[in-house]
């Protein structure tokens, strides 16, 4: 089987698409499958190409906007012949490439970008590209979905592909825990953007924190790097470590006792999930979509607009060595249902039932 996947973006610009559709993408060729990624390149992209391994890569350069329309994209896609062409992401000219697969099968993966917080965010421009590349790919396409929220956002914006949806999560490598590393404080790890609510955190942080110390791991356009560091700047209980990558990204997540994700929207957060393997205790909004760790009770819930975070910091800072110990084993059992040789295998199945014509 010959799969093809295209992100818009190849390197740390593009999120946590840069983690996920990598991961995915180098398990399956892990079990055998011919894989190849297809996709933009920007200025630093020879210092994160590392992440895709030996996969190869068709590559074109992104322009300022980062749309990622090359015209001779689409001929190398055809040229390349695939069985199964899996886009990530939409609103983006990923659609457009997708949308004129006429010869191949389409899986598309929105990641999130069906929520209904993104879909009021230049709502116009939206209605416009999806009259003419989203909804016609969308009407063919099988939509792989991240979680049963994403599900819903996606059958109401296409009730006819309803019987094409197919749900799988994002998945994380095996991680190599420690039982007895010491641990302090707390991380916010990604990207600085505002449907992460970083700024709120930091003042938030800040006001009811009586000891408890968060570091702020981060990147971005340098515009928000620039207001994250000025709001950290004086704070007693808040620090700007600036954007941390591969192994030192590991050590943060090792030397955390929690996690915190203040999101208003999220596909399914990669961070989120390696915080888990690296037996972090998770603090998320609903937003986050990961319902099964507050019924497990491997996560603490916080409300999106901060309503109770008093509350909820208040917890945190009251909990004994024995819950955290607790919890934090709790986080790795839970991290086990997200490994990628499993979400690899079950996607290659769908494929082979699409493929088959058993799938919907």
């Amino acid at each position: 089987m010959r799969v093809v996947h295209y992100s818009t973006r190849l390197g740390r610009s593009g999120g946590g698409l840069y983690h996920s559709v990598s991961g995915l993408a180098r398990a399956m060729a892990g079990l055998g499958a011919e894989v190849i990624v297809a996709g933009g390149r920007e200025a630093r992209f020879e210092e994160e190409r590392h992440v895709w391994g030996d996969l190869p890569l068709v590559t074109h350069p992104l322009g300022r906007a980062r749309y990622g329309f090359s015209p001779g994209m689409l001929k190398q896609i055809a040229s390349l012949q695939p069985d199964i062409l899996h886009i990530h992401g939409i609103w983006s000219a990923g659609s457009i490439y997708g949308r004129f697969a006429k010869k191949t099968q389409v899986v598309v993966s929105p990641r999130g970008m069906l929520d209904p917080w993104i879909l009021e965010r230049r709502p116009r421009v939206k209605q416009l590209h999806a009259r003419f590349f989203e909804r016609p790919m969308l009407e063919r396409a099988h939509l792989h979905v991240l979680c049963e929220h994403e599900a819903r956002s996606v059958s109401a914006y296409m009730p006819g592909a309803q019987g094409r949806i197919f749900t799988l999560p994002n998945g994380i490598d095996r991680q190599s825990v420690l039982p007895d590393q010491p641990r302090s404080g707390a991380l916010y790890l990604g990207r600085l953007h505002e449907k992460k609510q970083v700024l709120p955190l930091i003042e938030r942080w800040e006001r009811h924190s009586n000891k408890l110390k968060l570091t702020i791991a981060g990147w971005g356009e340098a515009g928000d790097e620039t207001a994250v560091a000025a709001h950290c700047a004086g704070k007693k209980r808040v620090r700007f470590a600036g954007p941390l990558h591969d192994g030192e990204k590991d050590k943060a997540f090792a030397a955390a006792e929690f996690f915190v994700l203040p999101s208003l929207s999220e596909g399914l957060p990669m961070a989120a999930l390696e915080a888990l393997g690296h037996g972090c205790i998770p603090v998320l909004t609903d937003a986050c979509h990961l319902p099964e760790l507050f019924e497990n009770d491997a996560a603490i819930r916080m409300e999106a607009d901060f309503s109770d975070f008093g509350a909820v910091l208040a917890r945190l800072e009251a909990m004994s060595a024995g819950e955290k110990a607790d919890r934090s084993a709790a986080s790795i059992r839970a991290a086990q249902s997200y490994l990628w040789p499993d979400i690899a295998r079950r996607m290659l199945d769908h494929y082979s039932a699409i493929l088959g014509g058993e799938a919907a």
